[in-house]
């Protein structure tokens, strides 16, 4: 049975929605991937006017367009990059700093699934994050640390190196988390599957 390849503009909308700062080329490169078959010049031309359409409706419920654009996902992906030690507690305050305006549940889930996607490390359990006082150094952290590293080096060797794997994790914190992700690897599947059916 073939599947039908998903609307330009549903998937521009989730991916502005996200991050409103990605480019038009990879809005496309990503409309591509997943089987849509129609001319980049249709491509652009249906991101430019979703990217239009949602400054408006950001504007009509009165916030600017560049606290719109401020995905926490974004913004948290920025901070791990440059400092991956950084507590949850930490990254929650430095991306309320930067302008998000999302509520604290919201950002703690960014801060969740990004550092899951770009250090591979498991999220701090609720308990370990609200324990007042100083976190003593341990050795177990740096071994988790390393070994999500090595995980990582793993997985970008097996996408034929660190930018194939920087956009497959881009792919993945577009669609929401890997859950989302894995769904509409099937979609896509089945598209190139009925394709090579016929």
């Amino acid at each position: 049975m073939s599947t039908q390849a998903p609307s330009i503009y549903t998937v521009a909308r989730e991916l502005l929605t996200g991050n409103m700062d990605l480019s038009t080329d990879d809005i496309l490169a990503r409309v591509k991937a997943l089987g849509v078959t129609k001319s980049d010049a249709d491509i652009r031309h249906a991101v430019n006017n979703t990217r239009s359409e949602l400054r408006r409706r950001a504007k009509s419920k009165g916030k600017s367009t560049p606290a719109a654009s401020k995905s926490p996902y974004s913004i948290t992906r920025e901070l791990l990059t440059a400092d991956p030690t950084l507590s949850s507690d930490d990254l929650l305050a430095k991306v309320k700093a930067r302008g998000v305006t999302k509520s604290d549940a919201a950002i703690r889930e960014a801060i969740r699934t990004t550092r899951r996607d770009v250090l591979g490390a498991k999220p701090v359990p609720t308990a370990a994050r609200t324990t007042a006082g100083p976190k003593p150094a341990d050795q177990t952290d740096e071994a988790v640390l390393f070994s999500a590293i090595g995980q990582v080096n793993k997985t970008a060797q097996l996408c034929g190196g660190v930018s194939k794997a920087r956009a497959i994790a881009d792919a993945i914190r577009a669609c929401g988390g890997v859950d989302v992700f894995l769904r509409r690897l099937d979609v896509v599947a089945e598209i190139l599957g009925s394709e090579t059916e016929q």
